[in-house]
């Protein structure tokens, strides 16, 4: 159910008729009460369906099957610098005539707008790099790995890789066809090959992250740092690319890759360098829209990154001219606090957002207000609870 703005918010942009000592609120004021109304619609329809008992029951069993599957040596999981990052840079056209296909990977599947296909393709290489690790170890492994892992049932004591995703199984058939979705998704970029006859959603093959369509295999040391980007097992076993929105987990990656770029980085005790992601980065080497970028608000209140703000008055993205003399503002500068200001092959990760499962994590932070509007031409801010 829809719940009105915040009470701070609402008092201030309130315009009483009665009160002739007040003027109608500006555009500028009417255009940030309408964006707060629809933001907070939409995150009080997140968190419903975060806090519904199916999605927290699936999403639960899916982060529990994860960390049984885990390696307890393997403390992160590798993923190609190509599937993120496109070198050379793309040429630039009218945005009305973009060329998809000049996307990396990650963003081209995110074009396709599907809810799914980002996180079962890292929940799939999660799998496979972990599936590796018990290999090539001398402790006990879990049991091997079946002839193929059912799409949605459970069998030979494997779970099926639709429960792995935070697929709900009370309805089999939807399950399947949702997961299938998500899979043609993938297949469209050439990140999974489909089988060519019978059951072809039941026999693909993983395809590594750079869309060439070979076969997937685990990235391997390369003297070209950075290479791969490495995010800590953590960050799947907590559940959050399960949580996350395709656009933050596109947004997010990109932050991390872009930081990861960023050699070298500082001494040990000192502030981390922090980066940004320019209009024209997004564009010509990520693919990252506007609509995708502005999700860096939600990971920062997730606290998977911090957002330092060198423009006062901005809000929303958006700054009036006279405050910076009709010049273009200085980005927003970013530090992806999981990377604990290393190169992320370094593996010198801040792990305290992964304390509690992701689900836990995003529904408490969901019912805070919405600080970053919270204050407004000198309007109190409201305390979180």
């Amino acid at each position: 159910m829809t719940t009105p703005p915040t009470s701070d918010t609402a008092a201030f942009f309130a315009f009483n008729p009665g009160d002739t000592t007040k003027e109608p609120p500006s555009r500028e004021a009417a255009y940030l009460a309408k964006a707060i109304e629809n933001l907070q619609a939409e995150r009080d329809r997140r968190l419903a369906f975060l806090k519904n008992a199916v999605t927290k029951d699936a999403i639960n069993r899916a982060t529990q099957r994860l960390t049984a599957l885990a390696h307890p040596d393997l403390d992160y999981i590798v993923i190609r610098s190509k599937f993120i990052y496109r070198l050379p840079a793309r040429t630039r056209v009218a945005e009305s005539h973009e060329d998809i296909t000049t996307r990396p990977p990650l963003t081209q599947v995110l074009k396709g707008k599907n809810q799914h296909a980002i996180a079962l393709y890292l929940t799939k290489i999660f799998l496979e790099q972990m599936q590796a690790a018990h290999a090539a170890a001398d402790t006990p492994a879990p049991p091997p790995k079946p002839r193929r892992r059912h799409s949605v049932y459970n069998i030979d004591n494997s779970p099926s890789e639709a429960s792995l995703i935070g697929l709900p199984s009370i309805d089999r058939r939807n399950q399947r066809r949702v997961f299938n979705r998500a899979l043609a998704a993938l297949h469209k970029w050439e990140l999974v090959d489909l089988g060519e006859t019978g059951q072809r959603y039941a026999n693909y093959r993983l395809n590594r992250e750079d869309g060439s369509g070979h076969a997937y295999t685990i990235p391997r040391g390369d003297p070209d740092i950075p290479q791969h980007l490495c995010l800590p097992t953590e960050f799947f076993t907590a559940g959050w690319h399960l949580v996350l929105t395709p656009s933050e987990l596109a947004t997010f990656l990109a932050v991390c890759h872009v930081a990861d770029r960023k050699l070298p980085r500082v001494a040990d005790g000192e502030t981390p360098r922090r980066t940004f992601l320019a209009e024209s980065q997004r564009r010509d080497h990520l693919g990252l829209t506007d609509e995708a970028y502005l999700s860096i608000h939600q990971l920062a209140e997730f606290g998977l990154i911090d957002i330092d703000d060198p423009v006062e008055g901005r809000r929303r993205g958006r700054i009036p001219p006279r405050l910076t003399g009709g010049k273009r503002p200085a980005p927003y500068l970013l530090t992806p606090t999981v990377l604990g200001g290393f190169p992320s092959h370094e593996r010198v990760f801040d792990l305290d957002i992964f304390k509690e499962p992701a689900i836990d994590a995003a529904i408490e932070r969901l019912n805070r207000p919405l600080a970053r509007y919270a204050i407004w031409a000198g309007t109190p801010a409201r305390k979180k609870t």
